[in-house]
């Protein structure tokens, strides 16, 4: 317990004091957020490159406290290569979908070279993450506040399920995201840009996968998805929504969740607030999943997010 309270506290402190002199160093290199359209939140630019100090603050805390094996090892290579491609794309703006052959090629690294559909729904579910949490960084603090969540939520998984080797990089995870948001919350000082919001997205989907394979009963493989829903959902009614009116999938809009919470008057801040909240809320439905014995708690749980939604759905329909 006090290794991982030292790894934890390390990693954070360690975030807290890199960041500036990250994003002073985003302005050399053109690693800088231009609101050039109208689908951006912000209105002056602000350096993207926070990913960078996430991504090495749980890279060397992993190698410093931690003994995850292979499986570990291969899934912060994958992320260290994911964070290269992200950070080529927040300087000089890549393909979309050179982008997500590199997610492809990341999540067979972690998951493996097989046809088998155990093996290539696994390398979906990675890159699903990954590019889930890629969406839903669009305002202030947004997804380093529900990355947080999701990573206390998938320790808890982990540990209740056996996996208590992979609880310690995952809490490394939501320490260093929680220290970022510090300055990302609004008024944001910087963004995490895809070299940080893919690569957590990656890492986490990574790390939930003994998740599908360690459950104990038959309604456990849900609770990953349940931690992960907020996500996941803006992701694909983003690409049916484009789908539907005859657009790419990769093409940017302001549709997703997020901006139509802020379009109705609710300020960023407020509006973060919420959807992490929304983001505890499942994660709570996720947690009690993983065994039989708490299923009226999830039951209850569900409930309540169901009447959550369903409420922010109404007020986003009456104005």
């Amino acid at each position: 317990m006090w290794n991982g309270l030292w790894a934890c506290t390390a990693v954070f402190f360690a975030v807290t004091l890199f960041i500036p002199p990250i994003g002073a160093l985003s302005w050399h290199i053109g690693a800088v957020d231009v609101p050039r359209d109208g689908r951006r939140m912000h209105k002056k630019p602000i350096p993207r490159c926070g990913g960078i100090v996430i991504m090495l603050s749980v890279v060397i805390g992993c190698a410093v406290f931690c003994d995850g094996g292979r499986f570990l090892m291969r899934a912060l290579i994958g992320a260290g290569f994911l964070t290269l491609v992200g950070l080529l794309d927040d300087i000089v703006s890549i393909a979309p979908l050179f982008k997500l052959i590199a997610h492809l090629l990341a999540a067979i690294l972690a998951c493996g070279v097989s046809l088998r559909p155990v093996t290539l729904a696994a390398i979906l579910w990675v890159v699903l993450l990954t590019n889930a949490h890629n969406f839903i960084d669009g305002i202030d603090g947004l997804f380093a506040g529900c990355a947080t969540v999701e990573s206390v939520g998938l320790a808890i998984m982990l540990y209740m399920v056996g996996q208590e080797v992979l609880v310690l990089p995952t809490f490394l995870v939501g320490s260093a995201c929680l220290a970022f948001r510090r300055y990302n919350r609004h008024p944001a000082r910087i963004f995490a840009g895809d070299c940080g919001s893919a690569t957590v997205g990656y890492l986490l989907g990574v790390l939930a996968l003994p998740l599908f394979y360690e459950m104990r009963w038959e309604a456990g493989w849900l609770s990953p998805i349940f931690l992960f829903i907020y996500p996941l959902t803006d992701l694909v009614t983003s690409v049916v929504r484009r789908l539907l009116r005859g657009k790419s999938p990769f093409s940017a809009d302001r549709a997703h969740l997020h901006h139509r919470i802020c379009a109705i008057g609710v300020g960023q801040s407020a509006c973060g607030k919420i959807l992490i909240l929304l983001s505890v809320v499942f994660g709570t439905v996720g947690i009690s999943l993983c065994t039989g014995e708490y299923l009226f708690a999830a039951s209850l749980a569900c409930l309540i997010a169901t009447a959550f939604l369903v409420e922010i759905r109404t007020l986003l329909y009456r104005s």
